[in-house]
């Protein structure tokens, strides 16, 4: 026998029992009794005693006296309740619960919808999935009746559809700039010191299939070459939390993306009177930039692009000679150079006009750097020979710019182009006799190449060289207030940002788009941001309680996956009820271990 109950009623009738000795032994004697009042005194009388009974047939009688008294309690059996279905429910309670710790309702204050389905709820529908399940926003409607979405909103989603969602993706584009202060409030409310070393970087998406005014081509990564492309700008605090974005053209320029953000840094967020320091990636570390952030009165760390270090100011004689040792492999760092840890070496250079530059070297990279060089100039000379060979036994004649252009082309592939001069062509002829016993002159060439030893003697000294470059110039005693270490720690956390592209693009996937117009595109990009908000934060959680980091792992929302809200029904009479599947050992010490076991007791 079963029984399940969706509301309590009044008990009046209940199981009692008295008890007797015999013998040494105890035993309980049952009756049914019933509760009445007279006048303001509570009695109880028998109505049907019953005598001895096992445990198992007075539970079962204190439930059927249940069901007597409450038209909401149901007496079935095991074999007669029918699994109606199950929906996807406690990843889902997971983010939604989240959502509101961050209070992110509050974020839209400009030209929100007034209606059941506002603009906030709109955009919690979309980040619950990229969150979860991500899936184009024409599909969104569909996926929310496959989960207990509704359940767990406790609101009517009928109303959602692919029309509604794209009119509202307009409204969360016009909100952008309001939740990038709620999430900038929020993050500095809890954590001030976050924001003394604050990080930008960029990356590309392309499109497939859609046109958009904002795409552009570009060169971009690999992957994006030959395709429409859109670059995306991030903001980081110190704890990897993203508090404002930008979409630009993909053929915008990187070194062009940071004056906006640079004023925003210092008029919208305040900033500047922090004392913060920006730090980004090499290739938009620029003059001007440089300016813009000293006039701003905030610091910057960046490094620069390999060919920006000989022109900089710093001596590279400390490089000369260094040699990988043959019998031990290993590379001595040169003098005056001390330990970061295994794979760098630093040395302070000291401040050059307003600028402070900290040489780095690293012996794996150095060992990487002349061996590649080495194996790219021998596979060339191999290429080469081989070329050649093919050019004395040519059986038609050889076009002069066909012929040089693919030796040119084969030094590109390699990148080492800039390594030897431009190919020489030495015209040739080749007798060939035909099979009529005729002697056929085939024009040909035999090709050759001047390496540049300059340039590669100039290369080399740069092999397993950085530089970091930074206004922190202030002293303090004999050295620096901010130490180099520091400087170079703050470069190398930058790889914090990287997770918020890795996350957006593989495990939110962004793409491919399945919207066109810019304001679509740029919604897109903010709730896939507030999706990799409340991934980021959830896994810090996770990592606070001693776990690994499973941000850009399937294994984030793992705990939360098989946890669905099943619909029961009793075959007898149709009725049903929802119960969330039981919460198994591991998860529910997880949910009680980042405060949010209250999720699974609300359902």
């Amino acid at each position: 026998m079963v029984l399940w109950s969706q509301k309590k009623g009044n008990i009046i009738m209940h199981l009692s029992y008295s008890t007797s000795k015999y013998k040494g032994r105890s035993y309980k004697s049952y009756s049914v009794a019933e509760s009445y009042r007279d006048g303001k005194t509570s009695r109880k009388r028998t109505i049907w005693p019953i005598g001895k009974l096992t445990d198992q047939q007075a539970q079962q009688i204190r439930l059927i006296l249940k069901v007597v008294q409450n038209e909401d309690e149901v007496v079935t059996r095991l074999k007669d309740i029918v699994v109606q279905d199950t929906k996807a429910y406690l990843d889902i309670a997971v983010v939604n619960d989240l959502w509101d710790q961050w209070q992110l309702d509050q974020a839209f204050d400009y030209d929100v919808t007034d209606s059941e389905l506002p603009t906030h709820t709109v955009a919690r529908i979309l980040t619950i999935n990229r969150c979860t399940d991500p899936c184009s926003h024409y599909s969104v409607p569909i996926w929310t009746k496959k989960t207990a979405l509704e359940n767990v909103l406790k609101i009517d989603l009928s109303g959602l559809n692919d029309d509604k969602i794209y009119y509202e993706l307009d409204k969360i584009h016009k909100n952008k700039i309001s939740i990038e202060n709620h999430l900038f409030n929020q993050t500095y409310k809890k954590h001030p010191d976050s924001y003394g070393f604050v990080n930008y970087d960029l990356t590309t998406s392309y499109f497939v299939g859609y046109k958009c005014n904002l795409s552009a081509f570009s060169k971009g990564k690999q992957e994006c070459r030959g395709r429409r492309q859109v670059l995306l700008g991030v903001l980081i605090n110190d704890e990897g939390y993203p508090f404002k974005w930008d979409v630009f053209p993909g053929n915008t320029a990187e070194v062009k993306t940071l004056k906006q953000n640079i004023n925003a840094c210092k008029t919208r967020f305040k900033l500047g009177d922090k004392n913060i320091t920006l730090v980004f990636d090499r290739g938009i570390i620029s003059e001007d930039n440089a300016i813009l952030i000293e006039d701003a009165e905030m610091k910057y760390i960046s490094a620069l692009d390999r060919n920006q270090i000989p022109s900089c100011g710093i001596s590279l004689e400390s490089f000369k000679g260094l040699r990988v040792d043959k019998a031990t492999e290993n590379v001595l760092a040169p003098e005056g150079f001390k330990k970061y840890d295994d794979e760098l070496y630093f040395h302070d250079s000291g401040v050059m006009g307003n600028k402070r530059f900290i040489t780095g070297f690293n012996p794996t990279l150095f060992k990487e750097d002349r061996s590649n060089r080495e194996e790219k100039i021998n596979f060339f000379k191999t290429y080469l020979k081989r070329e050649n060979k093919n050019l004395k036994g040519a059986q038609r004649d050889r076009k002069f710019d066909a012929t040089k252009s693919r030796i040119v082309n084969e030094l590109k592939r390699l990148k080492i182009q800039k390594y030897y001069e431009s190919p020489v062509l030495e015209p040739i002829t080749v007798r060939r006799k035909l099979q009529n016993g005729t002697v056929k002159a085939i024009k040909s060439f035999i090709v050759e190449i001047k390496m540049k030893d300059d340039i590669i003697k100039a290369d080399k000294l740069l092999d397993g060289v950085c530089v970091f470059i930074t206004n922190h110039i202030e002293k303090q005693g004999r050295g620096f207030k901010v130490k180099p270490q520091a400087v170079i720690k703050a470069y190398r956390d930058k790889t914090k940002i990287e997770d918020v592209f890795k996350n957006v693009k593989s495990f939110l996937k962004l793409r491919p788009f399945f919207v066109n117009t810019d304001a679509h595109v740029k919604a897109v990009y903010t709730i896939c941001i507030l999706a990799y908000f409340i991934n980021k934060y959830l896994s810090n959680q996770r990592k606070a309680i001693g776990e690994k980091d499973f941000l850009n792992s399937k294994e984030l929302y793992a705990p939360f996956k098989d946890i669905d809200i099943a619909t029961l029904e009793d075959s007898n009479t149709g009725q049903t009820i929802k119960k969330a599947v039981k919460l198994s050992p591991s998860t529910k010490r997880l949910l009680d271990k980042i405060g949010m076991s209250r999720v699974a007791l609300e359902h």
